[in-house]
């Protein structure tokens, strides 16, 4: 009985997510920032979706038959890394306006964006793949894939074409040398 609820929560939280991310498409594709509305409607949605993977882990829906030593050790060490790298994004961006979208007034491309595109998604993979082995959910894990293949397609075919037309040739120069996710920029190799 329980899975259904998780199911029914499921499908209402993709649904919502889907609708926020046609609205920021629109409002991409005319060159604006988010409203404070769309951009709470982006953290309801990451926030319900890594609820249900918190949950779904919890209450271990779906066991995944994976040794515990293991899932703990490796679960703990990406939810830490994910943790990490989420929390130095936010602060290299020193605005919640700015980390919410809602203001686009310059390129950030220091501190932890010099080795990586995109920290705070690559944290929230982690996190959530942190916490679906935690949990030996295998529901949590399918929820945290469908996050990760639902954030990449974001990325590459609504926020990069956006932040192209924003910053032109500077995001093209900076995409060019610094990874999508993490590595090491051009100029160090």
């Amino acid at each position: 009985m329980l899975i259904y609820g998780f199911l029914i929560c499921t499908g209402i939280a993709a649904a919502f997510g889907l609708y926020v991310l046609s609205e920021t498409k629109k409002v991409y594709e005319k060159g604006e920032a988010l409203s404070a509305r769309l951009s709470l409607g982006w953290w309801i949605t990451d926030g319900a979706w890594s609820a249900l993977v918190a949950l779904s882990s919890f209450y271990n829906l779906l066991p995944l038959q994976i040794g515990e030593a293991f899932v703990l050790a490796t679960g703990l060490l990406l939810f830490a890394a994910g943790f990490i790298l989420t929390v130095a994004g936010i602060i290299e961006f020193r605005s919640l306006r700015k980390v919410s979208a809602m203001e686009v007034s310059n390129l950030i491309t220091t501190g932890i964006y010099r080795w990586s595109r995109n920290p705070q998604f690559l944290g929230f993979y982690l996190t959530l793949l942190g916490l679906s082995l935690l949990g030996r959910s295998g529901y949590a894990l399918l929820l945290a894939v469908i996050a990760i293949i639902y954030c990449h397609d974001y990325i590459v075919k609504v926020e990069e074409p956006y932040l192209e037309r924003i910053f032109g040739e500077e995001y093209r120069a900076y995409k060019s040398r610094t990874p999508r996710y993490l590595g090491i920029p051009k100029k160090l190799r």
